[in-house]
């Protein structure tokens, strides 16, 4: 068997996977769930990746008429069945949407794009299933929050192109279109933090609501926990605690995919300590968990991260950090980053990740490594002063616990790496 069949062979069997995986949400919906009578199940998505797919590898040998040809015919198909579909009383198309996207999604496979017709499945398939979750959600939107996902859409589509992208500035440290492209990453993983506590809700137990508060600010989780926790005396603070370090732990993923997207370099030099670190602080929030009762703690409510003014402060403040950094690193080295580090770590984590992820060269990504972790270090430190000032006692305790093994942590990934 040749390696062009073998090929081939696997490109159909993809395709055949992903169009039977949308398929097999489609009947499930339809027959188990709705009990209503569906156009489209298994088989037919099935058969309509295969469909494309076929059309595809035709399509290459005769010419693209035939991939344009099959897509139409099967698009006609689809809108005779829908019509006869109709005349029963039923109005819905998303099924019959679904099984044209799984004639493109099995023609995308044929062209090698593999990992983005799985992504592409997998967000078809997610869609889906959240039909229910999706609709409550739009029930609690507020005209707040559509008012920022139309900011969010300005602040990342019509501002953007407008931008210069050129250097200015002391020496050369500031670019606009650079400076604004680190604005629409940060704001929108807050966003989407935020997105998901509307979606799921913060009511769902402790590891949750630390997750979703964690994705929009572990700070203001850390502020918010430990006031509760001084004005309920009585309250579980072992689980606003752990809370607490659910939040922490999430930043630690949040800040190496920041550099990821900035530094790819640095995040692969970062990826072993963040990953050990983020496993002790869940192992450690786990751990204190379980020394609480099983009542869930009161949820906290989210509030929406987004607008004009946070952008355009966050853009300040970045362009402020750049140039310190860039003044300390020039004038202290090492020392003097690892300086700006500690003193910038403890105010806005995603300005000086981001800093140090677009200052470090190929030969300084230990030192960029070291820099983004002492920073975390001032960080910890910063929010346990929170609990201590706002916070009750007990949560003092239970979150220094939590807080001094993260950090010791944290200096042993140090050691460790630059041991190597």
């Amino acid at each position: 068997m040749s390696d062009e069949l073998v090929e081939l062979l696997q490109g159909v069997l993809i395709a055949m996977a992903l169009g039977f995986l949308i398929g097999l949400e489609r009947e499930y919906a339809k027959r188990v769930v709705d009990k209503e009578e569906q156009f489209a199940g298994v088989r037919t998505h099935t058969f309509a990746a295969l469909f494309g797919f076929l059309c595809a590898y035709l399509a290459q040998i005769h010419g693209a008429w035939v991939l344009v040809g099959g897509l139409m015919g099967f698009i006609a198909l689809v809108i005779a069945t829908y019509v006869m579909l109709a005349k029963s009383g039923s109005y819905g198309i998303t099924t019959e949407l679904s099984s044209i996207l799984s004639f493109v999604i099995g023609a995308v496979v044929f062209q090698g794009e593999v990992l983005f017709a799985v992504i592409a499945a997998v967000t078809i398939t997610a869609l889906l299933s959240l039909k229910l979750k999706l609709h409550s959600f739009i029930e609690t939107l507020t005209p707040m929050d559509i008012r920022a996902f139309i900011q969010f859409t300005i602040i990342s589509a019509v501002v953007l192109p407008f931008l210069p992208n050129e250097q200015f500035g002391p020496n050369g440290v500031w670019n606009l279109h650079e400076i604004w492209i680190m604005v629409i990453l940060v704001t929108g993983i807050s966003l989407a933090g935020y997105l998901l506590a509307k979606l799921f809700g913060t009511r769902k137990g402790t590891f949750l609501a630390g997750i979703v508060g964690g994705l929009v600010s572990s700070t203001a989780v850390t502020l918010s926990m430990s006031k509760r926790s001084r004005e309920q005396p009585n309250g579980q603070h072992v689980l606003a605690a752990a809370s607490i370090l659910v939040a922490t732990a999430v930043l630690y993923p949040r800040i190496w995919l920041e550099t990821w997207v900035v530094n790819k370099d640095l995040a692969m030099q970062l990826a072993i300590p963040i990953g050990f670190i983020t496993l002790v602080s869940f192992g450690v929030a786990y751990a204190i968990q379980r020394k609480g009762s099983s009542a869930a703690i009161a949820p906290i409510a989210p509030t929406n991260p987004l607008n004009f003014s946070v952008a355009i402060q966050f853009a300040l403040i970045y362009m402020a950090v750049l140039w310190l950094m860039d003044l300390a690193s020039a004038n202290y080295s090492a020392q003097g980053l690892y300086a700006a580090s500690v003193v910038f770590g403890a105010t806005d984590m995603d300005a000086i990740t981001l800093s140090i992820a677009k200052g470090t060269q190929d030969d300084g990504v230990l030192n960029g490594m070291t820099a983004v972790l002492l920073a975390t270090l001032s960080n910890t430190v910063m929010k346990y002063l929170i609990v201590v000032f706002f916070g009750d006692k007990s949560l003092r305790k239970w979150v220094g616990l939590g807080f001094g093994s993260v950090f010791v942590a944290t200096v042993l990934a140090i050691l460790v790496m630059r041991s190597l």
